[in-house]
């Protein structure tokens, strides 16, 4: 793979998390999509949370709770009236999807590292460079629990199931693989997605 355009690439990392719970005193469910964009250092630097209500009782009126900044509508013409962290959905009888942009911390956080040629290199040095290049993400769940189980406390882990994806230009990429996940090569570019779920048996995995 060349290597020139690397750093622009990395740049592009999209990390997805899932989430779907039902809210405990509102007889409806609510899945919500978390998208956070990250840089070469797989720091976050935009978060934005898709969310979907299943208006199963077909209500007039939804009452709902988010922090979420800068609601909007994404499916639809149902209106809102936000009071701090309470929305109340004018729903007609329809679900609702939304989204809004979080600015609290994701519980996924990302290391990435690079190689060339087999030898670990940072990304500042990376850029400019041809060879080989092996760029690993290193996930790490933050969703610690520790909880009685037959008596005795263990630690364990709210499982997630994670995706992230990247787009390189086949210009200056050539001869992608990925370990696990699918890679997508439309002649131009090729999309590189990876997905795993983070379970309890570990808090971090590759």
């Amino acid at each position: 793979m060349k290597t020139n355009k690397t750093i622009k690439v990395i740049s592009g990392i999209t990390l997805v998390s899932m989430l779907c719970y039902t809210m405990p005193v509102m007889a409806y469910t609510k899945e919500e999509t978390v998208y956070s964009k990250l840089d070469a250092r797989g720091e976050v630097y935009q978060t934005i949370v898709s969310t979907h209500i299943k208006n199963t009782e077909e209500s007039q009126t939804l009452q709902d709770l988010s922090d979420l900044l800068e609601l909007e509508n994404t499916n639809g013409y149902e209106t809102f009236q936000k009071d701090g962290n309470t929305v109340v959905w004018n729903a007609n009888g329809n679900d609702i999807y939304y989204q809004g942009e979080s600015k609290k911390e994701i519980p996924i956080s990302c290391q990435i590292s690079y190689e060339l040629n087999g030898e670990e290199i940072t990304k500042e040095d990376l850029v400019g460079k041809s060879g080989k290049v092996k760029i690993t993400l290193n996930y790490t769940n933050h969703e610690e629990h520790t909880v009685n189980i037959n008596g005795k406390n263990e630690v364990i882990y709210t499982p997630f199931l994670v995706m992230a994806g990247t787009i390189l230009d086949n210009e200056t990429n050539k001869n992608i693989t990925i370990s696990s996940g699918k890679v997508i090569d439309d002649g131009s570019k090729t999309v590189v997605i990876r997905n795993g779920i983070s379970g309890n048996g570990g808090k971090s995995w590759r």
